[in-house]
């Protein structure tokens, strides 16, 4: 048994196996990646307006409509009041009047004017402006949120100024 693996024609063949398995390792890595590149960018596709905020009506639509502002949503973040907050989810209604839900990862930073507050403080009906990223399921993933009291503050400082005319 010894004098068959000293012999040269075992080495080469077993030089041989061995690279055919490192070869289908490989091939076997490369689909994996190109499944998990294929899935990415299905899901991608499937969420791109709650990503974005493409036109409502997709693209083919009537194009002096879609690309004159008036139909595209904020892509990285919302403006609104909140409808709902339950842990770390929030839905917020926008300015357009469309809900964006907007999840609140341990490194989101929540802020109302200086003081820094916790999840568990916000509530519905508090006036926020959120700045993130969305992620594959169209949700905004929250990296600051800035709440802003109901009433405006009293003062002449706070006073609405109009332009001269």
């Amino acid at each position: 048994m010894n004098e068959i693996f000293k012999k040269r024609s075992f080495r080469i063949g077993a030089a041989v196996v061995g690279g055919l398995i490192l070869l289908i390792l490989v091939f076997q890595a490369g689909m994996a990646v190109g499944f998990r590149k294929a899935r990415f960018s299905y899901q991608w596709g499937e969420n791109y307006h709650r990503m974005f905020g493409g036109p409502r009506g997709g693209f083919a639509g009537d194009y002096r409509r879609d690309f004159e502002g008036q139909d595209f949503m904020n892509a990285n973040g919302v403006t609104g009041t909140v409808l709902k907050a339950e842990g770390r989810t929030l839905v917020i209604r926008g300015a357009d009047g469309t809900e964006q839900v907007v999840v609140l990862s341990d490194s989101t930073v929540i802020r109302a004017g200086r003081q820094t507050l916790g999840p568990e403080d916000l509530t519905t009906e508090d006036s926020v402006v959120i700045i993130g990223e969305p992620d594959a399921s169209g949700q905004i993933v929250a990296k600051f949120i800035r709440v802003f009291p109901a009433e405006p503050p009293a003062g002449p400082f706070f006073e609405r100024r109009l332009p001269p005319r």
